[in-house]
């Protein structure tokens, strides 16, 4: 049995350069597990295959988080047990939808050139972080089956539906399948680069 595989995404992809991993906490899964606990045990294991895949091949990972202030400080919520950030990978916290909203991840960006986004809240904080990294041109590929998003008023298919056809317009959509076998090294053995 074989897929096609859009050759855009696939390219798109491969540009990859950064995981980012959002809103990975206790408190969102607990609320999206009430009325999604299917689409939420996809997504989280979907993260947590892209997560293991970035490691094994040496991609860097960041790690999101909105922060919400209180007075002087900043208080975050639990990481979801299972995945909590690395000492080698990096956590950046923001009080906007946008990961843009911190600037070090701006910097970090900046040097990657392109990531891949997954996570939960995807109709906020992917959408948002989609749409400021095309203002950027920064490349970015949204990890649709990776991802989960809150149920407002419309039933929850729905939201995740509106919320990929919007990122569409601003980012690659990969399924992690795709994204890992685009990011997976390639052997050179068998082809023939430079001969004549």
């Amino acid at each position: 049995m074989s897929s096609v595989i859009d050759i855009r995404t696939y390219l798109g992809a491969s540009n990859s350069r950064l995981l980012v991993m959002v809103d990975l906490q206790e408190n969102n899964r607990e609320e999206l597990a009430r009325g999604r606990a299917f689409d939420l045990a996809r997504s989280l294991e979907n993260c947590r295959s892209a997560i293991a895949h970035a490691r094994n091949t040496g991609l860097p990972i960041a790690f999101t988080r909105h922060a919400e202030r209180c007075g002087p400080f900043e208080r975050s919520a639990a990481w979801i047990p299972g995945f909590e950030p690395k000492r080698s990978d990096m956590v950046f916290e923001r009080q906007q939808p946008s990961c843009y909203a911190n600037r070090l991840f701006d910097d970090v960006v900046s040097r990657a050139g392109g990531f891949a986004i997954g996570g939960l809240i995807a109709e906020e904080t992917c959408l948002a972080t989609a749409i400021d990294a095309s203002h950027r041109g920064h490349q970015v590929t949204f990890l649709n089956d990776a991802s989960v998003g809150r149920r407002q008023q419309a039933d929850a298919h729905s939201i995740q539906v509106l919320a990929a056809t919007a990122v569409e317009m601003y980012a690659d959509i990969a399924t992690t399948r795709h994204w890992l076998v685009a990011t997976s090294p390639r052997s050179l053995k068998g082809q023939r680069h430079g001969r004549v």
